[in-house]
């Protein structure tokens, strides 16, 4: 790292030395012929940390250890101790739909793609610096080639064209590279048809659940929801309920138990033995009509966010009335937005209104446990008439693999969902396999020759920062990336504006006839972050330690000088300081 006579770090070059090892560890994930990463956070044979407090006598610490390809996953996994890192994870990193971290509720898409290009821009930019270009004139030409830039993506977007095919070839592109199980056909067909139900997906209309049980070529979409870990309380309820009528019951307060009908510091006065069966008449009452109510109303299934005690569940078992509980708020949430139904808090305040319907609700074996005692259950919610949430059922993954690949069909979903408009997004779609970057770059050359000022200098710079992420992406396939680069600019030159490099022949190629699209609105988060950021560290040039101190400020340290020699003149005749008074 370059440093001052008194070898303290230049600035920007600390910040961009921090930036750049970020991008040595993605650069190779670019792309469809990407490779994994392997982040071992801790490992069982080298026993615990010297460091680590171990919970109990001898304990060794649990593998954690991450392999993915996947850029945002990578982003969060890797260990971080610079101070430009947060920024960086936190402008570049996945979005979080709603407020609860559930796994696979972070949508990413082309985080790889955007700390590539942020650092060739910081490479650009700092042998510019070195050069005697002023940072300045840096961040103001980076602006005006990022205007350029998108003014020519938006050019270049095409209207969706409401194709099923034109869905299927983005969510292919988006999951390209990262082919768990190599059936990303069959997914991808899962993921437009979730699109199709439930729009731009969130962790609420769109849920993934994974289980070892089966082989990936069994996954599919559940036109309902799945609860992977709740089933009925009781084996004497049914298995299986066909055209099943749902209550969804929620709050902290209320559900299938009984309640508290007294006060805390209450006093209950029995002078009898019939006075305490009269008490639990009033529970039993209670129950009794609760139940009445809701076998009433034709419910066949009750969804609780709570418990159901002994004596609900033999009410309704004997109804024929199948009860799940303990269902995580969010879960509650997707089985109410799948099944139509409303999630009451009052159980004895239901309506006809309030209830769900499924085509079937049904308890399968989610994977046998062997040497155990039981196997594992969860409840499928299916055949559900124009539901708001859906699921991906992901067979035969587990650990790694199911996170990566629960990752991948959420990132495809999205790209569908943003390429239609849907999510506040821009629709359309673009050329994939680098057209767009040439595009983009030959557009930012062009508009740099009408900038009079050194901003040409950095305008040029953006230009090339682009052409780098070609060249890598090429280079991550084994070609040759300066003469496939060469051959794609005379591609363009020659008017075919959609030539990119095409796998797996590894030529150049047509993207948009070989099915290789992109959604315009990722490529535009890619570029207005990569550029941000850019400019971000760009303005930073130099690092203040603010660790304090309990001496006193010394008069020409102190942002108040006369106070700061008021009390150092105090201190000097007099023992503690002027605070302890």
């Amino acid at each position: 790292m370059p440093t001052d006579s008194d070898g303290a770090p230049l600035f920007p070059h600390a910040n961009v030395v921090a930036v750049n090892a970020f991008a040595d560890v993605l650069a190779s994930a670019l792309g469809p012929a990407s490779r994994d990463k392997m982040i071992v956070n801790a490992l069982r044979s080298r026993g615990p940390d010297e460091n680590e407090v171990p919970h109990a006598a001898n304990e060794m610490t649990a593998d954690d250890i991450t392999v993915t390809s996947d850029g945002a996953s990578l982003l969060e996994s890797l260990p971080t101790t610079h101070p430009i890192a947060p920024v960086v994870t936190r402008v570049i990193g996945p979005e979080r739909p709603g407020e609860t971290a559930v796994e696979g509720a972070d949508i990413p898409d082309g985080v790889t793609a955007t700390v590539v290009l942020m650092s060739e821009l910081l490479d650009e930019a700092v042998e510019l610096f070195d050069r005697g270009v002023h940072p300045y004139d840096l961040r103001a030409g980076y602006h005006r080639a990022m205007d350029a830039a998108l003014a020519e993506l938006d050019a270049a977007t095409t209207p969706h064209d409401g194709r099923r095919a034109t869905d299927l070839a983005i969510a292919r592109t988006a999951m390209t590279g990262n082919d768990v199980g190599g059936v990303v056909g069959g997914l991808a067909e899962g993921v437009v048809d979730a699109v199709d139900a439930v729009g731009f997906p969130t962790e609420a209309t769109l849920a993934v659940r994974c289980v070892s049980k089966g082989s990936m070529s069994d996954s599919r979409l559940v036109d309902g929801a799945v609860l992977g870990v709740n089933h009925r309380v009781s084996e004497e309820m049914p298995v299986r309920v066909e055209d099943a009528t749902v209550l969804a019951l929620g709050g902290f307060k209320r559900s299938l138990s009984d309640p508290e009908l007294w006060t805390e510091g209450a006093s209950l006065d029995l002078s009898s033995p019939d006075d305490a069966a009269a008490m639990e008449d009033v529970y039993t009452e209670r129950r009794e009509r609760v139940v009445d109510r809701i076998d009433d109303l034709g419910v066949d299934v009750v969804v609780t966010r709570l418990g159901i005690n002994d004596e609900y569940q033999r009410l309704l078992a004997d109804r024929g009335i199948v009860g799940i509980r303990r269902v995580n708020r969010l879960h509650l949430e997707q089985v109410a937005r799948a099944t139509g139904a409303s999630v009451v808090t009052n159980p004895t305040d239901v309506s006809a209104g309030d209830l769900g319907h499924a085509g079937v609700v049904e308890e399968v074996m989610r994977e046998p446990r062997r040497h155990r005692r039981k196997n594992r259950f969860m409840t499928v919610f299916e055949g559900c008439e124009n539901p708001d949430s859906v699921t991906v059922l992901l067979r035969g993954v587990t650990d790694q693999i199911a996170a990566q690949a629960t990752s991948e069909v959420r990132k495809a979903a999205a790209a569908v969902g943003a390429a239609r408009g849907r999510g506040g997004n821009r629709g359309g779609v673009i050329p994939g396999g680098g057209a767009i970057e040439l595009r983009m770059a030959a557009a930012v050359r062009e508009a740099a020759r009408a900038e009079p000022s050194r901003a040409q200098l950095a305008m040029t710079a953006f230009a090339d920062a682009l052409e780098a992420v070609v060249a890598t992406l090429v280079r991550n396939a084994g070609e040759d990336h300066v003469e496939l680069l060469a051959d794609l600019k005379a591609a363009h030159a020659a008017g075919d504006d959609a030539a990119g490099f095409v796998l797996p022949d590894g030529e150049v190629g047509n993207a948009a006839e070989c099915g290789v699209f992109d959604a315009a609105a990722t490529k535009r988060r890619v570029v207005l972050r990569a550029s941000e950021v850019a400019n971000l560290v760009l303005r930073v040039d130099d690092a203040v330690d603010a660790d304090f101190t309990e001496e006193p400020a010394g008069p020409g340290e102190a942002i108040y000088d006369e106070e700061a020699e008021k009390h150092a003149d105090y201190l000097e005749h007099t023992d503690g300081t002027r605070w302890d008074i």
